[in-house]
């Protein structure tokens, strides 16, 4: 989107800091991440009048395996609804990957204006694709038992940053570590969201060349919450600064379709 101060929300404030700004937004980053991962995304919305927040989950920033060790889904979602229920007013929850697993729990939970998941992953179990298995068997042990791990450099680029510019995928293939119990969780299905609870309206964008969440997985997903599925010929970081001008500019448009004039 060329120049986001051209056509300003209509339910946004003339100023940027988060005291003043009508709308909030919650963006929850996802697994072996921290919430610098949303830095693209939160001055572009920022600039859009929005007031953003990119709460890092525990034990991610600074990355302390010691801290993540007994870390679970459910001690995630309480981190970010402690800082939810803060706010002024109901956000937007914008969560990518595991971020996206954690965003439907809050949005069941608690009161937001829109619910909107990036190659979220789902609420059943996650199998792995094809392609994924060779850099994943390496890591089952750590997962299987729970245990805090780093994803390796290489796995990073070949499933998550494969279809990025060289130079941003190697800003960002350095990862710190995740807790394998939450991890477990997510593979296995076993953190189970009331989706039924979900009231808002749900944006779900996805990207058909992603290596980590199937596409069948983020369709099922879609329909789950009866959800807007925006597809894009894309990978799974879908929240890279390269990507702002298809898949962050979609969103907003969205926003706007749902929200303008209220």
């Amino acid at each position: 989107m060329q120049g986001s101060r051209a056509r300003r929300l209509p339910w946004t404030a003339d100023t940027d800091s988060a005291s003043s700004v009508r709308r909030h937004i919650v963006f929850i980053h996802g697994a072996f991440g921290s919430g610098s991962d949303f830095a693209p995304w939160a001055d572009f919305f920022r600039r859009a009048g929005f007031a953003c927040h990119t709460p890092s989950l525990p034990g991610h920033a600074p990355s302390d395996a010691a801290v993540l060790r007994p870390l679970r889904i459910s001690d995630y979602v309480a981190s970010v609804r402690e800082r939810v229920q803060g706010l002024p007013d109901a956000p937007v929850l914008v969560g990518h990957s595991m971020g996206g697993l954690i965003a439907q729990h809050l949005a069941a939970t608690v009161p937001c204006r829109a619910l909107v998941c990036v190659a979220s992953a789902p609420t059943s179990v996650l199998v792995p694709q094809r392609v994924a298995w060779p850099y994943l068997l390496p890591l089952l042990p750590d997962i299987v038992g729970g245990r805090p791990f780093r994803a390796p450099p290489a796995a990073m680029r070949a499933l998550a940053l494969h279809d990025l510019p060289p130079e941003e995928a190697d800003a960002l293939a350095e990862r710190g570590y995740e807790s394998g119990k939450a991890y477990r969780e997510l593979v296995f299905g076993l953190s189970h969201v009331r989706t039924h609870a979900v009231s808002c309206p749900v944006l779900c964008a996805s990207g058909t060349l992603d290596r980590i969440i199937p596409p069948r997985l983020s369709d099922r997903l879609a329909r789950a919450y009866g959800a807007e599925h925006m597809r894009f010929a894309r990978g799974h970081w879908l929240i890279a600064a390269s990507a702002l001008g298809d898949v962050a500019v979609a969103v907003l448009r969205w926003l706007e379709s749902k929200f303008d004039g209220g």
